[in-house]
This record gives C-alpha cells, structure tokens and sequence, in this order.
C-alpha cells in the first residue's frame, strides 16, 4: 500500500497525462488514438508532428495503465 502522499503524486501525474492526451486530440480533432493514425494514413494531417504525436499518445497510454496500477 502507499502513502496518502505518494498517491496524491502519482493522481497529478494521472492527471498531467491525460491532459497531454486532450491536447493532441483537440490539435487533430480525433477522439482516438486509432482515429488519428487513420488520419495520418489518409493524408488528412502532415506526418510530421502527427507521427510523433500519435507515439507520444501511444505511450501516455501505457503510463496510465502503469498509474492507475499503482495506486489500485
């Protein structure tokens, strides 16, 4: 188990990632990772930053699972 503290960080870094997760979607209009991929499939974005952002949300992704496992 942690400390009240440690979960208060560990919930404002839960917080911080998902807000950089509301960024890239509001900056491409897609509510999904998968949709913008789709959009940088079909040209509809430019690659470049969409590629990395599409990692970038990929991996915050991750982060959050590894979060929320911590403090469940």
């Amino acid at each position: 188990m942690i400390d009240k503290e440690m979960q208060a960080l560990i919930e404002k870094e839960l917080r911080l990632t998902e807000q950089e997760i509301v960024f890239i979607r509001e900056r491409y209009d897609v509510s999904t990772k998968e949709a913008l991929f789709g959009a940088i499939r079909a040209g509809s974005v430019s690659e470049h930053p969409a590629w990395e952002d599409y990692i970038v949300w990929k991996n915050k992704d991750a982060r959050i699972v590894q979060l929320q496992q911590l403090v469940s």
